[in-house]
């Protein structure tokens, strides 16, 4: 896979249907709302379908933890779940809390957001004028621009002039830039965007310190913005701690834990075998020689899994996932499914390393 940019028209025809795609804020009765189950909701007699996140969003909105209730689901079943979670509803509603806000898709006529208080939206279009003067402004190349049915958006851009390395290491030379996002979740939200030159690897930094977002187009909150990202194209888009985190994964070796958690992101984007992603991290030849010292790594529990060195360098594990998201690889990936992989690639990279404070013993 070779460096690309968008055309103009591509980039038009794609804003345009961002626009078509506004979701929908509305307020509604917690009296009126009712969970069927976690596909579907009732608002006010009527069910109408609702995303994963929108499910997710009504758990936490009547004060379920999401690990509780895969718990306690498992224990009860999907019945007791609905009665549970309409039972916290109508409390909420008795202490108080007359209202939620829905997000709902135009597209796919579906509930993807609910809100206990009123959360502004940044409509698709102000979005769009805003990460097009940052584009402008600082010369950024956009690599890639999608929006789904549910009108969420993401752009991803690099800075080729601003090309850089890191000292004394061999073919880890960047291009920098920035990934912009705007949906009912996370709102308006830039991240740090990095280009790995030598496997044309892409990383979304959302949990790298420089990560901002904005929720108002105020005076105030605009100039903080561009402050920012000003600041970010002085280091030439080059995240804060960026080069010793890669040094730190360099330089520690991945727990089986940390290579097993990437193979089970790789499989749930592709439904791949074990087998087939060998390639990108060898996970089947870490167990096999795990095995020929008698030891079952399949028995292991978790915790055992994340004091269990592998021989293969955090970097080069982090560097398979980025691999495996950006490049035609022969299975069917989804947009979302490659942007997420990317993100947790930057995520995995900025955590604290299960072998990091690792010693050795001279016993």
């Amino acid at each position: 896979m070779k460096y690309t940019t968008l055309s103009q028209e591509l980039f038009d025809s794609t804003a345009k249907r961002a626009v078509e795609l506004q979701p929908i804020r509305k307020e509604v009765s917690l009296k009126n709302l009712e969970v069927i189950n976690d596909k579907t909701i009732s608002v006010e007699g009527i069910q109408i379908p609702m995303s994963s996140q929108a499910f997710k969003d009504t758990i936490k909105a009547v004060g379920l933890p999401v690990t509780f209730d895969k718990s306690f689901t498992g224990a009860f079943g999907e019945k007791a779940r609905q009665q549970l979670i309409n039972r916290l509803k109508s409390s909420m509603a008795a202490k108080g809390q007359s209202t939620v806000s829905l997000v709902v898709s135009p597209e796919t006529k579906s509930i993807i957001g609910v809100h206990k208080s009123p959360k502004d939206l940044i409509s698709n279009d102000s979005f769009l004028k805003t990460a097009s003067q940052v584009i402008d402004q600082h010369g950024l190349e956009v690599n890639n621009f999608t929006v789904s049915d549910e009108g969420n958006i993401f752009i991803s851009t690099s800075s080729p002039k601003n090309q850089w390395g890191l000292n004394g290491l061999k073919d880890e030379d960047f291009f920098g830039g920035v990934s912009f996002i705007n949906n009912p979740k996370d709102g308006f939200q830039v991240s740090p965007f990095l280009y790995r030159l030598v496997c044309a690897n892409g990383m979304i930094g959302k949990s790298f310190e420089d990560t901002m977002k904005l929720t108002s187009f105020d005076s105030r909150a605009m100039a903080g913005f561009f402050n920012e990202l000003n600041a970010m194209a002085k280091s030439g888009f080059k995240p804060t701690k960026f080069e010793e985190q890669v040094r730190s994964a360099i330089n520690t070796n991945a727990s089986l834990y940390e290579m097993e958690e990437v193979y089970n992101i790789m499989r749930a984007a592709s439904g791949a075998e074990y087998k087939e992603l060998e390639a990108w991290v060898p996970l089947q030849k870490t167990r096999a020689k795990y095995h020929l010292h008698g030891i079952d790594t399949i028995a292991m529990s978790k915790e055992q899994k994340k004091n269990a060195k592998t021989g293969t360098p955090i970097w080069d594990v982090i560097n398979g996932l980025t691999h495996f998201s950006t490049h035609d690889n022969g299975f069917r990936i989804d947009d979302t499914d490659r942007r997420r992989m990317q993100v947790q690639a930057g995520a995995m990279l900025t955590k604290e390393f299960d072998m990091a404070n690792l010693v050795s013993s001279p016993f």
